[in-house]
């Protein structure tokens, strides 16, 4: 006897797959804006995705924000990650223009300037908290620069980070800065640490 049910062919569920993420036009045209012109804004850090921005001397494209971090990305692909709440204390208004304080025991106008011995700018190492990530791989191809064209900006010694300095003889890549002070790395990993209110009072002037 024919049986009266016919078969029913299974239909697959319909797949719709998660739309991803629109990756930013990586655009590196253009002079490449300060971020502490971005972080005094109320939008940050969000106000900063998709510019081509310049934080201590790294150009980039921000191209991702990761929780309080912000990705960016350079014209030869290097990456590097940021804390946002960090930089905007970093680049706060009266950072950018006011000077460090210069500690009393090493005042520049209590000794003159041509008898200011090197162990009078190099800080002996202690405990701080970094204002900012470290550099673990420096870059000594990039040219290097006396210290003196860093110190007469005003966003020194932020301006100086990843760059390659040399401070009377002293050469290497500042790494770090760590509570106004450089931690500079030298090829053979060196590291020796130099006051930055000091080297802005000594090499600060045109």
């Amino acid at each position: 006897m024919q049986s009266n049910e016919t078969s029913v062919p299974d239909r697959e569920t319909p797949f719709f797959p998660t739309p991803k993420k629109e990756a930013p036009i990586l655009d590196f045209t253009g002079t490449a804006v300060p971020i502490g012109q971005m972080t005094e804004r109320t939008d940050w850090p969000q106000c900063s995705l998709g510019l081509f921005v310049s934080i201590n001397g790294f150009d980039g494209v921000v191209t991702d924000i990761i929780g309080h971090s912000i990705k960016v990305i350079a014209a030869d692909k290097t990456t590097q990650r940021f804390n946002a709440r960090r930089l905007r204390t970093l680049f706060a208004p009266h950072e950018r223009t006011k000077p460090a304080a210069i500690p009393q025991s090493t005042r520049v106008d209590e000794i003159s300037k041509t008898s200011i011995s090197e162990e009078t700018i190099v800080e002996e190492s202690r405990v701080v908290r970094p204002v900012r990530e470290r550099i673990l791989e420096p870059d000594f191809v990039a040219p290097l620069r006396p210290i003196r064209q860093y110190a007469t900006q005003l966003d020194f010694p932020q301006c100086a980070f990843g760059k390659h300095v040399d401070i009377r003889g002293y050469s290497g890549v500042v790494v770090e800065i760590v509570d106004g002070s450089l931690k500079v790395q030298t090829k053979e990993g060196n590291v020796r640490s130099f006051n930055g209110a000091m080297l802005r009072k000594i090499y600060g002037t045109v």
